[in-house]
């Protein structure tokens, strides 16, 4: 994840696998304003 390219933003789900649901509920939490996004964006659950 930490070396993926900015045009790889589609492919961060695959990377997270079974865990993406549970960190985007985490991020909903603690980022809903999704403030955190410049990264390999998750973005929170809605």
């Amino acid at each position: 994840m930490n070396f993926m390219a900015d045009d790889d933003a589609g492919r961060v789900r695959d990377n997270y696998r079974g865990h993406y649901r549970r960190l985007a509920e985490v991020k909903a939490r603690y980022d809903p304003a999704n403030l955190f996004h410049l990264n390999q964006n998750i973005v929170p659950a809605a």
